[in-house]
């Protein structure tokens, strides 16, 4: 039997339709299917050890789903089998994995995660995580979700060029300690994509026991403008103040308080983190 999960609130009840088809697809199929709505699930440990050990899980849901249910399940010891159905707006997690067709198995990408404390708090992220203006692009984002002003990535791009202010960065790599200058942003990544598809750690592998450091420093904002359509195809790394470098446990510290968002969710106001994979 396969149990399908969603959030029926996820991009304003499109996800609803999409579990439907989903169910007409499966019922074609012959194959036996339930629904339960993520909303209704307090504790994702109890509920996946309430299952019967032949139940197949089929997640609708985009990157934001994903990572919400990786930090609950992330610690359990053995998880049924996990597939995602497409659904979302961002989908980068889906891009990274060499698998085709809409349907694809992913719980052995839900264990062992990488993983972002800061404060007492600790988060798993199954792409990257970013800190600086990638924090605030999210950030306006998230914000203009709240307002339904439906204001698009590219849009909170140059809305976030007008405000942003560089900041210098400390990072520790692996013991070897590195100081940046006027840094746009680092991402510390664990899959080649972040922003709808853009290809910002081009070697990043998320089978490797490394991470990707992706710092963005020195560079003019007339520049800073003309490298995102190019990280598309992975070319802004030729670019001179764009430093990428290998690493499994990542301090940062920033001269300033600033924004960092995990899987494209943000939090604002921190100046220190600890990555560990």
């Amino acid at each position: 039997m396969y149990l399908i999960l969603y959030n029926p609130i996820s991009r304003n009840g499109a996800n609803t339709g999409v579990v439907e088809k989903l169910i007409k697809k499966m019922k074609k199929k012959n194959e036996s299917v339930k629904v339960q709505s993520l909303l209704e699930i307090d504790d994702h440990k109890a509920f996946l050890a309430s299952l019967d050990p032949n139940v197949k899980i089929i997640i609708v849901g985009g990157d934001g789903t994903l990572n919400r249910i990786a930090n609950q399940v992330a610690e359990v010891d053995k998880l049924p089998e996990v597939y995602l159905y497409k659904a979302g707006t961002g989908n980068d997690f889906r891009r990274s994995i060499k698998k085709r067709g809409k349907l694809i198995r992913i719980d052995q990408y839900l264990t062992n995660l990488p993983y972002v404390t800061f404060g007492d708090k600790k988060r798993y992220f199954l792409n990257g995580v970013g800190l600086g203006f990638d924090g605030l692009v999210c950030h306006l984002v998230e914000e203009s979700r709240a307002k339904k002003t439906k204001t698009n990535f590219y849009q909170s791009v140059f809305q976030a060029l007008k405000i942003y202010e560089k900041v210098d960065f400390e990072l520790e790599i692996d013991g070897i300690n590195h100081e940046f200058k006027d840094v746009w942003f680092a991402s510390i990544m664990n899959s080649k994509y972040f922003g709808g598809g853009m290809r910002v750690a081009p070697k990043a592998d998320r089978e490797s026991d490394e991470l990707q450091v992706v710092i963005v420093h020195g560079i003019k904002k007339a520049t800073i403008a003309l490298i995102f359509p190019i990280i598309y195809l992975g070319w802004h790394t030729k670019i001179k103040g764009v430093t990428i470098l290998p690493g499994k446990r990542i301090n940062v510290k920033s001269v300033h308080p600033t924004f960092m968002q995990v899987d494209g969710d943000v939090v604002a106001n921190l100046s220190n983190i600890q990555i560990i994979k």
